[in-house]
C-alpha cells in the first residue's frame, strides 16, 4: 500500500513538473489603445487562450491591467515586471537628458543630444493623395537644412495605412519619439493623443483645423492650422473704429460667423452697426445700402459670411456703390473667400479687400525663391501648398528642439521664426491645454491686381 502511494506521488509530481516546463507565461501590462486582439497579435497567440488564462468573461480589458500571456519558449527580454512603463521611451538617449527639465533660455545642444522625430503620413491606401507626398518632400528639405546647420537627430517615417493602428501606436520605434508630426486627420490625431497622453512626446497636427477639438484636453498637442476665431481676431487689429463707421453685414438667419464676430467686437469694446438681408431681396438692397453708407466719410465693412452666393451678392452691391456713387468702402472678409470661384476679381481689387489667411506665400521673398529653386532641382516639379506646409512645420519644430531643447513648449515665445507660408505664434488657451497657432497672415488686394502681405 505504501509503495503504491509513493509511486502515485512521483507520477503526479512528474506530470506537474513537465506541465510547468511546457507552459510559461509573459506578464503584460495593458497600455492605452491596446485591445485583447492587438495584444494577441503582438505575442502571436490565440485571444481565446489569453481570455481563458486570465478568466476574462468578455473581451474587455482596461489600461494598467496585468495579463498573463501563454508562451512556450519566450525570449528572456519578453519577461516583464509589474513596473512596465505605459509608454516606451528612446533607449539611445542618456537617461539624464531624456528626463531632466531644461531651462529653455540656457539650453545648449550637447554631442549626446539626438532627439527622435517621427513623421506619420498616409502614404498608401484610400486616404492617400499626392499632397501628402509633397508634404513629405517639403519636410525633407527642412531636414536637410537643419542637418547642414549642425543639428543631430533621428528621423523616422511611418505610413499610417501600412499596418493596424494598434500595432503602429504600440511599436517601440514610435514610442521612442520626442516629437511626432502627424497623423494628418483630426480623428487619427485623437487616437495618437489617447495613446501617448501620459508621455512627454509632443504631437503636431500639421494640416487639419478640425484637430482643434483636442487642444483643450491634450497639453502636448500643437495645432498648426489657425482657427476661424484666430483669423477674425487678426482682422480686428486692422479696424479703426475712432476714424471710421464700422458695419457688420450678414445674411438673415446666419448663426455661426456673425455672432462670433459680434462677440469679439463686444469684448474689445468696438462699436459697430448691423445690417442683415436675404440674398433673394435682389437689387433693392443696393438702395438700402446707399442710404446707410452715403452719409459717412469712411465706412469699414465686415461681410460676416462664408456663403459664396451671399458674399458674391454683397460684394457686387458694395462695388456698385463705390464705382458709381463714390461711397467710401473698406471691405474685410474671411479666409474661405480665397476658394470661392464666383467672386468678381475686379471688385475684390478695387475694393481693396483685406482677408486673414492661415497660409499665404509671398513669392518675392528671397527665402521663398530659394525654396522653390531647391524643390525644382531635387524633385523636378513646382512646390504646392502641401510642400510649403511640410517645410514650414518641420523647420519650425526642428528649430524648437535644436534651440530650446526637449521642453521647448515653455519658451516658444522666444522662437521668432516665420514660415514660408505660415505665421507661427503658439499659445495655450488655458492652463493644462495644448497649443493653438494664432499666427495669421492678413493680405490686401490692390487696384493694380496685385496682393500685398500686411505687417
Amino acid at each position: 500500500m505504501r509503495y503504491r502511494i509513493i509511486i502515485t506521488f512521483l507520477i503526479l509530481f512528474a506530470a506537474i513538473t513537465l506541465g510547468a516546463q511546457d507552459q510559461s507565461y509573459i506578464r503584460h501590462k495593458v497600455r492605452w489603445m491596446e485591445t485583447l486582439y492587438s495584444i494577441a497579435r503582438k505575442y502571436k497567440v490565440d485571444p481565446k487562450d489569453i481570455a481563458l488564462l486570465n478568466e476574462l468573461r468578455t473581451g474587455e480589458i482596461s489600461r494598467g491591467q496585468v495579463l498573463l500571456i501563454p508562451h512556450k519558449d519566450p525570449p528572456a527580454e519578453e519577461y516583464v515586471q509589474d513596473t512596465i512603463p505605459e509608454t516606451l521611451h528612446a533607449v539611445d538617449l542618456p537617461e539624464s537628458e531624456a528626463q531632466e527639465e531644461f531651462p529653455c533660455a540656457d539650453f545648449i545642444a550637447t554631442e549626446s543630444y539626438r532627439p527622435v522625430v517621427s513623421l506619420i503620413l498616409p502614404m498608401s491606401g484610400p486616404t492617400f493623395n499626392n499632397g501628402f507626398l509633397e508634404f513629405y518632400q517639403g519636410a525633407l528639405l527642412a531636414v536637410d537644412k537643419m542637418k547642414n546647420q549642425g543639428m543631430r537627430f533621428t528621423l523616422q517615417v511611418f505610413d499610417w495605412n501600412e499596418q493596424p493602428v494598434d500595432d503602429l501606436l504600440s511599436g517601440d520605434k514610435l514610442g521612442s519619439s520626442d516629437l511626432i508630426i502627424g497623423p494628418v486627420y483630426a480623428t487619427e490625431i485623437g487616437s495618437a493623443l489617447a495613446y501617448f497622453r501620459h508621455s512627454q512626446i509632443k504631437i503636431v497636427s500639421p494640416l487639419d483645423p478640425g484637430a482643434e477639438i483636442w487642444v483643450g484636453s491634450s497639453p502636448n498637442l500643437f495645432q498648426v492650422q489657425s482657427t476661424l476665431k484666430a483669423q477674425q481676431e487678426a482682422l480686428i487689429k486692422y479696424l479703426e473704429p475712432h476714424q471710421a463707421t464700422l458695419w457688420i453685414i450678414s445674411e438673415e438667419g446666419e448663426a455661426v460667423v456673425s455672432p462670433e464676430i459680434r462677440a469679439l467686437l463686444d469684448n474689445s469694446l468696438i462699436p459697430y452697426r448691423n445690417f442683415s438681408y436675404d440674398v433673394l431681396q435682389g437689387r433693392e438692397v443696393t438702395q438700402i445700402l446707399r442710404e446707410l453708407l452715403s452719409s459717412n466719410p469712411r465706412n469699414q465693412i465686415i461681410i460676416a459670411s462664408q456663403n459664396e452666393a451671399f458674399v458674391s451678392d454683397a460684394l457686387r452691391n458694395l462695388h456698385l456703390l463705390m464705382a458709381y456713387d463714390n461711397i467710401p468702402v473698406e471691405l474685410f472678409g474671411l479666409s474661405r473667400w480665397r476658394s470661392f470661384e464666383t467672386l468678381d476679381l475686379t471688385a475684390l481689387h478695387q475694393l481693396q479687400v483685406m482677408l486673414p489667411l492661415s497660409a499665404y506665400v509671398d513669392y518675392t521673398l528671397p527665402e521663398v525663391k530659394e525654396f522653390v529653386r531647391n524643390y525644382r532641382m531635387i524633385f523636378h516639379g513646382e512646390p504646392s501648398p502641401y510642400a510649403f506646409q511640410g517645410y514650414d512645420v518641420a523647420y519650425y519644430f526642428l528649430n524648437a528642439l535644436y534651440r530650446l531643447g526637449p521642453r521647448f513648449e515653455n519658451c516658444l515665445d522666444t522662437l521668432k521664426l516665420p514660415g514660408l507660408q505660415n505665421g507661427f505664434w503658439f499659445s495655450r488657451n488655458e492652463a493644462g491645454s495644448g497649443f493653438s497657432n494664432k499666427g495669421v497672415r492678413v493680405v490686401r488686394y490692390l487696384p493694380d491686381f496685385t496682393v500685398e502681405l500686411l505687417p
